[in-house]
């Protein structure tokens, strides 16, 4: 049975809860009226709360003239009762409940099984700061925080247009968290938009306790390891992004933001390619593909080489390598795994450690490590190299979700390097490049558009052409509006 809007059972719901206060307010006046107040204290304003709300209940004359709850809640809704601007009724309990938990106040009629719900939030928020992750020298400053409200507010800053929806949800059976679709009407799609929404509509789960919770019940491929949505912690980036025709997705709880459908050039974009002179982005953006596929394939390349194909390599070569790991009682192929996942141990204790430790134990650590195993002949001091150019060249991804996807698979290469040399380290990499261009992500290849595209629409790929030549949006994106300039 759903139950009704009042006070009584608001207070047999919420006993046990000394932070949730209901409590009635007598309107002294001849006719005896008493309203009720729901809210949680800590969450909402109590100036603003005493101000525009309770004095004039108080105070007002018409609100003492008021015979009847009905003529009160009119009064207060249409009349300017409450000085307070966001006034909006309800009868909907379970709307009532999550607007409060929320940080709202209601006002409950009882006679009338309604209430009236102001929004008189307040919380502790962090300031809007620079991007941790994403920071530019030559672009703003601001980023997204844990708030909803004010990441929409950013969004809005930037796109002034009447067409900017942005179209709020709860998901989460207990948590009920506020989430938001963020579009625009006359550029994207509105059948992708639709597919998105009744995505988050059936997620079946009590509480959004991270971001992957999101990510996994939205992603359509779910057994690949590859990053099918992008996050950004830029406003910037996020509206560059919904003028292509892409969706926006703000979670609240979360500093960032999901653009969706993603492909995989957008994560090897940085906002620093925008910013400076195409010709320069141009060239870091082409070495920042050609690192993560030395960072892929380097490890695998080197244990195949040095184990089943050294014939392949100059003479002086081959013996420099050879006289390195005459002590050496390993072979390569566990030499450079074993160095591999060191190099992983090193990165997840500092993350785990308070950061300015982290940062010098990563460090320290790492040349301790190196210097001590090449000093103790348990490893050759080229695995040294290879290691560690494999890290660094990692590094320059900037997406961390494909930089964990280039963790993983450096591991799976090498491993089929060392059973198979080339021949293994081949069928790894057509194995990757079948699964690639076998995804799809909400009807639009992952690989896109490097496949089966015009070659208009390479202007922003592996090279950042100059802007004037960015004259469509991403084909499959904007199908009713796919020019962005003339």
């Amino acid at each position: 049975m759903e139950k009704i809007i009042n006070s009584n059972v608001l207070k047999e719901l919420f006993q046990k809860s000394t932070d949730v206060l209901i409590r009635p307010i007598n309107i002294k006046s001849d006719y005896n009226l008493t309203v009720s107040l729901f809210c949680v204290d800590g969450m909402v304003n109590s100036q603003v709360l005493d101000t525009t709300i309770l004095r004039p209940l108080a105070t007002e004359a018409g609100v003492k003239d008021c015979k009847t709850e009905e003529e009160l809640e009119n009064y207060l809704l249409n009349c300017g009762g409450a000085y307070h601007a966001f006034g909006s009724e309800t009868d909907d309990f379970n709307q009532l409940i999550t607007c409060v938990m929320s940080g709202m106040l209601g006002l409950i009629f009882d006679n009338l099984q309604k209430a009236i719900l102001f929004d008189v939030r307040t919380f502790d928020k962090r300031s809007v700061s620079e991007p941790s992750e994403e920071g530019v020298l030559k672009g703003a400053k601001d980023s997204f925080i844990e708030v909803l409200r004010t990441n929409t507010m950013l969004i809005r800053r930037r796109i002034r247009s009447p067409y900017l929806v942005v179209e709020q949800m709860y998901v989460g059976k207990l948590s009920r968290t506020d989430v938001a679709l963020v579009y625009l009407t006359n550029v994207c799609d509105l059948n992708l938009v639709d597919q998105i929404r009744k995505k988050l509509q059936a997620i079946d789960i009590d509480n959004i306790a991270a971001a992957s919770f999101i990510e996994e019940f939205i992603i359509e491929n779910k057994d690949s390891l590859m990053p099918q949505i992008m996050y950004t912690q830029r406003p910037d980036r996020c509206c560059s992004n919904l003028t292509d025709g892409r969706i926006a997705l703000i979670v609240d709880g979360i500093p960032f933001v999901y653009v969706l459908p993603c492909q995989l050039p957008m994560l090897l974009q940085s906002p620093e390619d925008y910013s400076d002179n195409f010709i320069a982005s141009s060239a870091f953006r082409a070495l920042r593909y050609a690192t993560m596929l030395l960072s892929v394939l380097l490890p695998g390349f080197y244990i195949a080489i040095t184990t089943f194909h050294n014939q392949l390599l100059p003479v002086q070569m081959i013996v420099s390598i050879q006289q390195a790991k005459i002590n050496v009682p390993f072979s390569s192929f566990v030499e450079v795994l074993g160095l591999l996942l060191s190099f992983e141990i090193l990165i997840e204790a500092g993350l785990r450690l308070p950061k300015p430790v982290g940062q010098a134990m990563s460090i320290v650590g790492g040349l301790v490590v190196g210097q001590a195993a090449v000093s103790a002949n348990i490893i050759s001091p080229v695995v040294v190299i290879v290691v560690a150019l494999t890290g660094i060249a990692g590094f320059t991804v900037p997406n961390s979700d494909l930089a964990i996807t280039v963790r993983v698979s450096r591991f799976v290469l090498g491993i089929l390097s060392g059973l198979a040399g080339f021949f293994g380290l081949m069928v790894g990499v057509i194995f990757i490049l079948l699964h690639l261009c076998s995804l799809e992500n909400f009807g639009v290849a992952y690989l896109a558009p490097f496949v089966d595209v015009k070659s208009m629409e390479l202007q922003d790929t592996i090279f950042r052409f100059p802007i004037h030549d960015f004259k469509f949006r991403p084909d499959g994106l904007a199908t009713k509006n796919p020019r962005k300039q003339k």
